[in-house]
C-alpha cells in the first residue's frame, strides 16, 4: 500500500475490498471512545445490528469498520494515541472466534522477520485475522497499542 496514506484511508481500501463503504462508517451510530480497541468496536456494532433488525454483516466487513473507526479517533488525537514503544517491541495479537483475542509478544526485532513469525502463529492458531501492535501505555490488554499491521487470511499482511 501507499505509505503516503494515512492508515485510516488504507483501512477504508479494505474495506471496500471487502464489501463495505464510507456509507457504513457514516452511518453507524456507534461512536468509539478512547479506550476502545478493534475488538470491543466489532462487538458494538454486531450489538447495534442486531438491536436495529439489521442483517448481520459478514465479520470482514465488521473488523474491517472498526479498523477505519478506530484509525480515525486515532488520527484525530495522535498525541493520545500515537505509540510510545520503538521498533522490536512488538506484541501480537490473534483474534479468534467469538471476539476472543490472545496477546504474546514477538520475539523478532524487524518488523518484515515479526510479520513471518506472527503469520505462522495466527495460522497455527487457526485464525481469520491478527494484528501487530506496538505496546502502549504499560497496557498489555488484546487491542491496545498502536497498530503497526493487520493481517488477514484473504489478504494477507495491510496497514
Amino acid at each position: 500500500m501507499n505509505s503516503r496514506q494515512s492508515s485510516s484511508e488504507q483501512f477504508m481500501q479494505y474495506l471496500k475490498s471487502v464489501g463495505g463503504s464510507e456509507a457504513d462508517v457514516t452511518g453507524a451510530s456507534y461512536v468509539v471512545s478512547d479506550g476502545d480497541t478493534v475488538e470491543s468496536v466489532v462487538s458494538a456494532l454486531r450489538m447495534e445490528q442486531q438491536q436495529h433488525g439489521s442483517a448481520a454483516r459478514d465479520p470482514s466487513v465488521l473488523h474491517a469498520l472498526a479498523q477505519v473507526m478506530v484509525s480515525r479517533r486515532d488520527e484525530r488525537d495522535p498525541g493520545h494515541h500515537a505509540g510510545a514503544s520503538q521498533p522490536g517491541q512488538y506484541q501480537l495479537d490473534i483474534h479468534l472466534s467469538a471476539g476472543n483475542s490472545t496477546r504474546e509478544s514477538i520475539p523478532e526485532k524487524d518488523i518484515d522477520d515479526a510479520k513471518a513469525w506472527a503469520r505462522t502463529r495466527i495460522e497455527s492458531q487457526g485464525a481469520e485475522f491478527g494484528a501487530i501492535y506496538f505496546p502502549t501505555g504499560g497496557d498489555g490488554a488484546p487491542g491496545t497499542g498502536a497498530l503497526v499491521s493487520s493481517y488477514d487470511r484473504s489478504v494477507g499482511w495491510y496497514r
